[in-house]
């Protein structure tokens, strides 16, 4: 029998909303089958207080069409991250900037003509000095969430160079919360060709060419086509079982890891910190705390808020810890960061927002990172199969843009052309 519908969508991140609108937009008829009782994935904005809280993304990176495009339909403010940048390692204060220039340079001379080869052997045989080699290594651990010992050389150079592209030093925020963005990507999805299913975990698709079928606990779900957003490390951990199985995609993704973090916010009563002569107009600070070795502010908004970031090891040294757990771990690491007793920083405390994402079961951690030797990973993850089954998210974006918003937005909109292109319809699709 014929299906009612066009195309599966399955996963209501950023990546499967944006497929949805351009599809619905071409006027095909979309089901959209999302695991969470939410939309955006790890889009994560929490609003109980009176300013919104990220427990996932928050920064946007650069100056992408897709991200500045789409805040411009939406009128969606967007404003440019402010303040300095610290660093406290081994008790001392220090500026960060001259370090991070440092390092830069050193991220500048990764060798594209030499085989592939992990970060950190690069590292060891480089000549910097020990304090460039520590910063280094603490960036990739931090910004990409990956293992030094895995990530691949190739994959960095490839992102530093799409990052060049859009200005992606420069870091921005949206004031209102990051899900301004899932709402404006909704608002543009013609809901009068796109079912959305709530809570609809997908554990199966049997699938042969012309025809999919997505299993839930309770429902089937038909259509000649399906795209799959869901992230990487659901599909590393055999969250979605194909049949037939796809064995180029796992050969694929033992090239391609996810990153883990734990981010845990700390809503406070006053920006209490800019009193301390190290902490005045603060934007990031750097130490070298074995748990939350990261912080930030909500610089320039007037938010009193402080966000630890442990990715890595760091995140895996806390697994298995309940939520209480994880913010005292945080708060005695501000303490000792700050130098004050863990009482004083208490009774300035309203709240505390944490997300473990290794453990969140939709996602089973943040973002994707390329392996050694996994540079063409990421295009056969992303390759479409029989003209039925397609792949978005940011793990499958191979112009250098994964582990970003933007990446899994511009891979969104690629799935959709891709769906379209095998109909013989090429419609210009909005951005």
């Amino acid at each position: 029998m014929k299906s009612a519908i066009d195309v599966l969508v399955i996963g209501g991140g950023i990546a499967g909303l944006a497929a949805a609108r351009q599809l619905t937009g071409a006027g095909l008829r979309v089901t959209l089958l999302e695991a969470r009782d939410r939309l955006g994935g790890r889009i994560y904005t929490h609003h109980a207080e009176d300013f919104p809280v990220e427990l996932g993304a928050e920064f946007v990176h650069g100056r992408s069409e897709e991200i500045f495009g789409l805040a411009a339909e939406a009128s969606v403010p967007i404003v440019p991250v402010e303040g300095q940048y610290r660093r406290k390692i081994n008790g001392n204060w220090a500026d960060a900037g001259r370090l991070m220039a440092k390092v830069e340079k050193l991220f500048e001379k990764m060798p594209a003509d030499e085989p592939d080869q992990p970060f950190q052997q690069y590292l060891d045989r480089s000549n910097a000095s020990d304090e460039v080699k520590r910063q280094a290594l603490r960036y990739v651990e931090g910004f990409h969430a990956a293992n030094p010992s895995m990530i691949s050389v190739h994959s960095l150079i490839r992102d530093t160079r799409a990052e060049e592209a859009i200005d992606g030093d420069r870091q921005f925020r949206i004031p209102g919360g990051y899900d301004g963005l899932v709402r404006a990507m909704m608002e543009r999805i013609d809901r009068t060709r796109c079912e959305i299913v709530m809570s609809g975990t997908v554990t199966e698709i049997h699938w042969w060419p012309g025809e999919a079928v997505a299993r839930t606990a309770n429902a089937e779900f038909h259509a000649p086509r399906a795209i799959i957003t869901v992230p990487l490390g659901v599909l590393k951990s055999n969250g979605i079982v194909f049949s037939p199985a796809l064995p180029e995609k796992q050969d694929a993704m033992k090239f391609l890891e996810m990153g883990p973090v734990i981010r845990v916010t700390l809503c406070f009563r006053t920006k209490f910190w800019e009193q301390e002569p190290e902490m005045a107009d603060l934007s990031f600070l750097f130490t070298d705390h074995p748990l939350f070795p990261t912080w930030w502010t909500s610089n320039p908004l007037p938010y009193p808020m402080l966000t630890g970031w442990a990715a890595g090891h760091h995140a895996i040294a806390l697994r298995g810890q309940s939520q209480d757990e994880m913010i005292h771990a945080a708060i005695t690491a501000l303490a000792e960061i700050m130098g004050v007793d863990v009482p004083q920083l208490q009774r300035q405390l309203l709240t505390a927002f944490v997300h473990d994402w290794q453990a969140d079961i939709f996602s089973c951690g943040a973002y994707s990172y390329t392996a050694v030797g996994g540079i063409d990973a990421v295009r056969t993850l992303a390759d479409p199969v029989a003209d039925t089954l397609y792949f978005s998210g940011e793990a499958t974006n191979f112009d250098g843009y994964g582990g970003t918003v933007h990446g899994a937005m511009a891979t969104g909109n690629r799935a959709a052309q891709e769906v379209l292109q095998s109909l013989g319809s090429r419609p210009g699709l909005t951005a």
